[in-house]
């Protein structure tokens, strides 16, 4: 029999709410354990109810979000959620306070809907906390993920920005700072291996995500349908989701440990 992911849902807009759980029905493996519009008994649902997924807005009344996020992060793996924050704001500060206290996936509002179900379906049942004795992932393990993703996107494989997005995703990856400074730092990178300019990297990955962007009628899945992706954003997605999915910063963490 087919395991459902259960989601709790928090969130005051009733609007999304309802469109949310629309979609939600409409899909054969995901479920709605709990719709809450305030923060109100919030925790002790969590630790009572052990949905797989908690969806939450940062900006739900009655309690503090990051108090919550912060009691989350201190449970036991196995009582904790996959988390997915909904913001209208992302300052840098908001991002990293939220990666540092566990959260699965940051998503800044407005979302799309079915991008949304689709990454909860693929993303919401996966532990978010690392095994000590899990096998330290390969260099060939990480191209090969990377691969997959660009490629579940419809990048197309025959043209040089498909290479070029690939290579920055595994540059960000080894060293995440590239990212920060894509044209002084990344794309001359990658057009150094490659034999080009970084204005030509630059293009060539814009045009691969135009080109993914028009077969998927704008639905990539994790990406807004309001808009194409912008280069960066494709790059520093996709490597947090190689991150997340094969638990590389924690292997990072026990590696300086030892």
């Amino acid at each position: 029999m087919l395991s459902l992911t259960r989601i709790l849902i928090a969130s005051d807009d009733s609007v999304f709410t309802r469109a949310l759980s629309s979609a939600i029905e409409s899909s054969a493996q995901l479920s709605i354990t709990g719709i809450y519009s305030s923060g109100d008994g919030l925790t002790d649902t969590i630790l009572h109810e052990q949905p797989d997924a908690l969806l939450i807005d940062l900006m739900i009344p009655g309690i503090n979000a990051f108090s919550l996020l912060k009691e989350l992060h201190d449970l036991p793996a196995e009582q904790c959620p996959a988390i997915f924050v909904l913001s209208s704001f992302a300052s840098p500060h908001t991002v990293a306070e939220c990666d540092r206290l566990g959260v699965s996936f940051f998503l800044r509002k407005p979302v799309d809907l079915q991008a949304l179900v689709e990454l909860i379906t693929r993303y919401g049942c996966v532990p978010r906390r690392f095994s000590s004795d899990s096998q330290q992932p390969s260099a060939h393990d990480i191209s090969r993920r990377v691969t997959q993703i660009i490629s579940s996107l419809q990048l197309p494989a025959h043209v040089a920005g498909y290479r070029y997005a690939r290579e920055c995703i595994l540059m960000t990856l080894e060293d995440p700072s590239v990212a920060d400074s894509v044209t002084k730092i990344l794309y001359p990178a990658v057009a150094r291996k490659y034999h080009t300019t970084w204005t030509s990297v630059e293009r060539d990955i814009r045009n691969a995500v135009e080109i993914a962007w028009k077969r998927s009628g704008g639905r990539m899945a994790g990406f807004s349908s309001m808009r194409r992706p912008p280069n960066r954003e494709l790059i520093l997605t996709i490597a947090d989701r190689v991150r997340y999915e094969l638990h590389l910063d924690n292997h990072r963490e026990l590696a300086d440990e030892a």
